[in-house]
């Protein structure tokens, strides 16, 4: 048996472990720093999952529903899962939608799409994804969908509707519509309103389902609380650690290694175990920002209706500066739920007063919009050198703040909006701090700082498979990008 460790248990880790246990001769262990929900919250979080939603305690959900204060002004707060800022795979702290890169963003890498296609297809062969064929489709497949999405909003409704009116004078100003591609099991959902603070029949997928399932299986070890401070191999791999509830040591002989911590995490790692890291990785991002939208029709008070929308991304904006979809911007669009409320200008959020915030609510959309790394501002890590530290130590430092594309996306959304009925808050826009987008990563890319295999340096048997090995960071969501070219790597990795 080949003795495989992964480290991490988040979307990359679960798409090489998927590939590494489709051959009975790899034995696997996840090594992970673990992190559980409170004993109220998953206590809280149980009864729920147990009862149908007409027996849910108001007290239960919100416990599993409570959101941290409002960030400062102009910056776009963490979101909690379940009541929680845990550490851990089972923490669904996204929006669910999954689609792949444009197929033009591989002519600009060393993967090309043939060669991650059939990687794509064995991860949605395990994650459940919910979307239909629209304009999307010719430069972003579907692949393999297994369901239409739940019934839609009235407002998501009401911008398809218009966006199929006006299709051609929209497009002509290089603007996209499609409604969302989504990682849940939508034939389940029974429309609760809480999926953007965590589904409490776990029905948006997340790398805990997987391993859940290896683990039952037997094809997987779990370890936890174990906090990974270095690989090396020397002689053979190993992976080194630190028990955070005992303190003990701990090493782990491996025949290979893939490291999945998370594109700022594997980096630490990475900078922790060569014998001359350098000081200083470049770090790309897709610069997040929040942009309020407000129509002309209500739909009502969305606190007063009684039946409640699935709550995830339902339909997108595709900002596209050519004709091969290389370089987009994509916005995601949310109906009213409370997470995102609290996320808004208090001017549009749940504080003001109610016969306002109500008449404000029914016209209300948020946007969630990305640009991609190469027009948003650089940042690099830069390594603390503290011997005393256990992991190295990083600091993310800006290069350069401007991102002179977010101005061009606006102005286009402008221009559509009456067309949609879906009309930007320019004043009201707020960025994501640096690094805060959640898509980052190229500190190692593919070509240049690691193989095709995600190696670095010296190393034959030890593997980069997170967001730190993408060639760059498009503004498309890419965690489906990071399962299918993990299970790449692992897939090449066995084959020698």
């Amino acid at each position: 048996m080949m003795r495989n460790v992964i480290i991490g248990s988040g979307p990359a880790a679960a798409g090489a472990a998927l590939a590494l246990c489709a051959d009975p001769a790899q034995r696997v262990t996840v090594v992970d720093i673990g992190g559980r929900l409170s004993g109220p919250n998953q206590a809280a979080l149980g009864r729920l999952a147990a009862a149908d939603r007409s027996q849910w305690s108001p007290e239960d959900v919100a416990t599993i529903t409570e959101q941290p204060a409002r960030a400062a002004s102009g910056k776009i707060p963490q979101k909690r899962a379940y009541g929680s800022d845990f550490a851990f795979r089972d923490s669904t702290v996204w929006g669910a939608q999954a689609m792949p890169f444009s197929r033009s963003t591989f002519d600009t890498w060393p993967v090309s799409w043939a060669d991650i296609e059939p990687h794509y297809r064995a991860v949605l062969a395990e994650v459940p994804l919910a979307g239909e064929e629209d304009d999307y489709a010719a430069a972003f497949p579907l692949l393999a969908a297994r369901s239409a999405l739940p019934p839609l909003a009235a407002r998501t409704r009401e911008v398809l509707e218009r966006y199929a009116r006006h299709r051609d004078a929209i497009r002509r100003r290089g603007v996209i519509v499609g409604k969302a591609r989504l990682a849940f099991d939508a034939a389940r959902c029974v429309r609760c309103g809480l999926c953007m603070t965590g589904c409490p029949y776990s029905l948006i997928y997340s790398s805990g389902h997987t391993f859940d399932r290896l683990i039952r299986a037997g094809r997987v070890r779990y370890l936890s609380d174990i906090l990974v401070t270095g690989v090396s191999e020397d002689p053979r791999p190993a992976v080194t650690g630190v028990h955070l509830r005992t303190g003990a040591q701990v090493t782990l002989d491996a025949d290979r290694v893939f490291i999945g911590a998370g594109a700022i995490g594997s980096t630490r790692i990475v900078l922790s175990s060569l014998q001359n890291p350098p000081d200083r990785v470049p770090l790309r991002e897709s610069m997040q920002f929040l942009v309020p939208f407000l129509s002309r029709r209500t739909t009502g008070d969305p606190r007063r209706t009684p039946a409640q929308d699935f709550t995830l991304n339902q339909f997108n904006l595709l900002i596209q500066f050519d004709d091969r979809a290389f370089t987009t911007s994509q916005i995601h669009c949310y109906p009213y739920n409370p997470a995102v409320a609290g996320a808004l200008p208090a001017i549009l959020g749940a504080r003001t007063a109610d016969r306002l915030a109500g008449a404000l609510l029914g016209r209300l959309t948020a946007g969630l919009g990305y640009l991609p790394s190469w027009a948003s501002p650089r940042h690099e890590l830069v390594l603390e050198r503290d011997r005393r530290q256990r992991l190295a130590e990083v600091r993310v430092r800006p290069v350069s703040s401007a991102s002179p594309m977010l101005r061009q996306v606006l102005t286009r959304l402008a221009r559509v909006g009456p067309k949609l009925d879906l009309l930007p808050m320019l004043p009201m826009v707020a960025v994501s701090g640096p690094a805060k987008s959640y898509h980052v990563g190229s500190t190692f890319p593919h070509g240049s700082g690691s193989d095709l295999l995600g190696r670095v340096g010296p190393w034959r048997a030890v593997h980069l498979i997170d967001g730190a090995v993408l060639p760059s960071v498009p503004a498309t969501t890419f965690m489906l990008t990071v399962m299918a070219n993990a299970h790449r790597i692992a897939t090449e990795a066995l084959r020698g």
